[in-house]
Order: structure tokens, then sequence, then C-alpha cells
């Protein structure tokens, strides 16, 4: 075996464990800024609790196998009760390769997710980030609801069973503080707001993500909660 090979398969091995090294290092510091950002707030912290990956309902929950919920976080956010984790399924992938082989290996799927608490349980409402593919479908579906706002409609998509609800949450107000979160991808769910985004969060990422839909939540009008049974 040429001397320039061996060299080049010893240089790959001490490569990949040098980026497993920097990840593992990467991760401890963050456990340890959630652990301390926690202990600071009064907050408590899990660093695994797998009950977590199955309490929402719909996409990313319930998707894949080996469900699991890491770097739990737990307090009160201006009055609300909150959750913020680290989520990650698991799916099978099968590759073909030459001469009918195939090739499987397993592939992670990693989420943030923050949710504030509401107290109350509205009908499932999605506002996500609107895209080309997203507007034709959902004009073909009649799925995505159009709003008085078209710099909005242009914005996001949003899909709700109940269209009323959707419109009285999405009043002008809420609209236009929206349009200040044009990345915001967010579900009224499972009694919260929830926030589910590929990746992990910041300690920085935290705090305007729970900023961002506290905000969302202040702007729901009076009459919709009280009509959901909110006191």
């Amino acid at each position: 075996m040429p001397v320039f090979f061996v060299l080049f398969i010893v240089f790959g091995l001490g490569l990949v464990a040098l980026v497993g090294f920097l990840g593992y290092l990467a991760a401890k510091k963050r456990r340890e800024e959630l652990s301390a950002l926690a202990a600071q707030r009064g907050w408590s912290y899990t660093a695994r609790d797998d009950s977590w990956a199955d309490r929402f309902d719909d996409a990313p929950f319930g998707l894949g196998h080996n469900r699991q919920a890491s770097n739990i976080l737990q307090g009160t956010y201006d009055g609300r009760g909150f959750v913020a984790f680290d989520f990650v399924y698991h799916t099978t992938e099968t590759t073909s390769g030459p001469n009918n082989t195939t090739t499987t290996h397993e592939q992670s799927h990693d989420f943030s997710i923050i949710a504030l608490g509401t107290g109350v349980v509205f009908p499932h409402l999605r506002v996500s980030p609107e895209g080309m593919v997203k507007r034709f479908f959902g004009r073909l579906t009649n799925s995505d609801i159009e709003l008085e706002s078209e710099e909005f409609n242009r914005a996001f998509t949003v899909n709700c069973e109940d269209r009323k609800f959707a419109t009285d949450v999405l009043h002008p107000r809420m609209m236009e503080y929206l349009l200040t979160l044009r990345e915001l991808s967010w579900d009224l769910r499972n009694g919260s707001l929830v926030v589910a985004e590929p990746g992990r969060h910041s300690v920085a990422q935290l705090d305007q993500s729970l900023s961002a839909i506290d905000g969302i939540l202040d702007r729901i009008p009076d009459f919709v909660w009280k009509g959901a049974g909110a006191g």
C-alpha cells in the first residue's frame, strides 16, 4: 500500500476524530450555558426527558423513530409557563449502490422546540413563512387562508380549520407585528404557542424567540381568549 495512501487514511481518521471532539466540547459548553441560565432565572434544567418528545401533536412530532428530548428548560416568562428543549427523531435511509447493492444508515433530524403556554386550548393555527410552492398548492387546495393584507399573504402561509378563528387572531395589528418576524414559523396547538425550527437554539436565540412569541400572545384579542374559556 503506497505510503501517501496510508497517510491520507490516517489524516482522514484524525480529522473525523477532531471534528467529533470539537462537537463534544461545543455541546458541553452549551449544556453548561443553559444550566447556568436556568439557575440564574429560577428555571429548571433537565439533561434528558424523552416524555417531552411526544408531548405535542403534528410535525416534527410523531415522525420517525427513537425520538428524544434533551436540554429541557422549564419556567415562566412574562407570567406564562414555557418549555424549551432539543428534539431529535431518526429515520432509516437506504441508498442504492453498484451491482444492486444497498446501504442502510440512520439519519438524525434535530429541532429546537420553544413553547409558551396559553392556559387554554385554541383551534390549531399554523403560520409559516411563505414560499412559491406553498403559495401555489395552498391556493390550489384552498388550504392557505388569505387575509386582507396582500403583503402579509405574500410573506406567510396560514393554515387553520377554523377560518374565523384565524382571522380573529390575525387582525391588522397582529399582521403588522408578524411582518417584523418574517422568518418565524409558529403554531397554536396543545394549549401552547409552539416554535419548532431545525437545529439548536442558543441562549440568545432562546430569549429572542420567547420575546417574539410572548408578543404574539399579547396581541391576541380579549374576546378570543374569553371565547376559549380564559378568565
